[in-house]
């Protein structure tokens, strides 16, 4: 049993830290800050789903449960995934929320910043911008992780500046970044640059030249497969394969670097909750083969004794340490036995069920567009708006769209979409038609032909209610989650939608 989201959350008792003989540390995904986010985790139950129920980033004591549950394993920090641009934070609920907390004094962080801009941009200026945001906020806390005395930054694809700047302009960005921190009264800075796209040895060297210190993988959960990304096919591959491949790419780099590398472990590999039946998904994983790959990165630790884990929270992914209602402390329990040895604990406390917040997920199956467009978005569509009662705009090209909010409707009770709308162009006879298309993603599969139905729209200028049957249609099957309705397919076409419901 869930309660509703907006009851708080008990507190943990106080953590019973153990001493680990690596540093180990999880990535952070700071995505849950939203009810929304969790509805696709939700929706499916054949995924993993948190035992701390559907809980809301930026609350301290969901901070707390966190560091609770890391501490009693030996997890010594977490790696907040941290977004910036042009001096900006995103994302950085999950962050603060955990400097905020009671027990942060016993627990280390750092940043893992996650630059994803196109290379070009990550040059001396950036990096000053960056500087400005994180150096006083984060990189001067007690709390945060240091080597050799020097504050940690992994940065998320680092080689970029060397690509933008070359060996010397990045030795002299870094070199500055550094300044900046002995000014704050640190020794400097230790500079982890997280790859996964370096080519060969002399990359690698141009980076050291630079000035980064060490190299580590976020994830690989592609290695030695065909699919290099989301977006093709569903295809599955064992989880034994994977951590095989993780294996030898720890030792790949390791000669690459001359040692200087942290190896990565993965929990598990499944994003259908976010990719549905469009990516590769790893099955087969275990908390044993997951202790057996851990067993392997303490094994190919350099000088430095980091071991990382991808990653604590990355429940869009399937690639979770935090635990989860099927596999409790299991996956947490192998860190415990792998990296401090000779350890035993009872299991650790965790909230009561009826005291994890929950999530409802939304049911609509009517839109009558009276106050707003309730939360249907446009595509190629110009002057889109809500006006007198109804939707309207023209399209730009010919393939105009406008999605629905998230929606969770089992298809066995619902037969047939109903559409009541009119559309017309200034150039048009009042004979000519156009041809109107419904898209609907299931919670399994994502938008595509085969899960679709076209019907004919005069351009007339006359209002019709258009019912499109469903029922018998192969893709109509399982839950529908949101729908895409193309109303025309032709550019300069004017329509007006009053309302979209789905009929029993």
């Amino acid at each position: 049993m869930c309660i509703a989201q907006n009851r708080p959350l008990p507190p943990p008792s106080d953590p019973e830290a153990i001493q680990a003989d690596t540093l180990v540390g999880a990535y952070y995904f700071p995505g849950w800050s939203r009810d929304d986010r969790w509805y696709c985790i939700k929706a499916l139950d054949d995924v993993l789903h948190p035992l701390l129920g559907y809980y809301r980033e930026g609350d301290p004591t969901v901070a707390d449960w966190h560091i609770k549950w890391a501490l009693e394993h030996g997890i010594s920090f977490f790696a907040f995934d941290y977004y910036s641009f042009q001096g900006s934070e995103m994302l950085e609920e999950a962050l603060q929320a955990m400097l905020r907390c009671r027990s942060i004094d016993q627990f280390k962080f750092c940043l893992n910043w996650c630059n994803h801009q196109e290379p070009e941009t990550q040059d001396a200026e950036e990096l000053r911008r960056f500087g400005d945001v994180v150096i006083d906020a984060y990189l001067t806390h007690p709390s945060y992780l240091r080597i050799d005395g020097k504050p940690v930054l992994m940065i998320l694809g680092g080689y970029s500046f060397v690509k933008t700047l070359g060996v010397d302009g990045a030795a002299q960005a870094f070199g500055r970044f550094e300044e900046r921190c002995r000014e704050a009264g640190l020794p400097g800075v230790y500079l982890v640059s997280c790859e996964g796209f370096i080519d060969g040895a002399e990359a690698v060297s141009r980076g050291l030249e630079a000035g980064i210190d060490a190299f580590c993988l976020y994830n690989y959960p592609y290695a030695g497969s065909s699919v290099t990304s989301p977006g093709g096919e569903y295809a599955e591959m064992s989880y034994e394969h994977l951590i095989e491949q993780g294996r030898g790419l720890w030792e790949h780099w390791r000669g690459l670097t001359d040692g200087r590398f942290w190896p990565t472990v993965m929990p598990g590999w499944d994003r259908r909750p976010w990719t549905k039946d469009q990516d590769l998904r790893r099955v087969g994983s275990t908390a044993e083969l997951f202790e057996r790959s851990l067993s392997w990165a303490k094994d190919a630790v350099n000088a430095d004794r980091v071991v990382m884990i991808e990653a604590w929270n990355e429940w869009g992914e399937g690639s979770v340490l935090e635990p989860s209602v099927e596999g409790r402390f299991s996956y947490l329990e192998a860190v415990r036995r792998v990296f401090c040895p000779g350890v035993e604990r009872p299991e650790s406390e965790a909230p009561a069920p009826e005291d994890r917040p929950d999530v409802p997920l939304p049911r609509v199956d009517r839109w009558g567009f009276s106050f707003g467009t309730e939360g249907w978005t446009p595509t190629r569509l110009g002057d889109f708006r809500q006006t007198t009662g109804c939707i309207e705009g023209v399209a730009l090209d010919n393939d105009p769209a406008i999605s629905s909010p998230k929606t969770y409707l089992p298809c066995e009770e619902y037969s047939a979409i109903a559409v009541r709308m009119r559309a017309w162009a200034d150039a048009a006879a009042s004979t000519e038609t156009e041809t109107g298309e419904v898209f609907w993603s299931t919670t399994r599969g994502g938008l595509s032909q085969s899960r679709s139905v076209t019907f004919q729209v005069p351009l007339d200028g006359e209002w019709r209610t258009h019912v499109i049957p469903v029922a018998d249609h192969p893709g109509w099957t399982g839950t529908v989650d949101s729908l895409r309705l193309d109303p025309v397919g032709r550019p300069g076409v004017r329509f007006q939608i009053d309302s979209v419901t789905i009929l029993p």
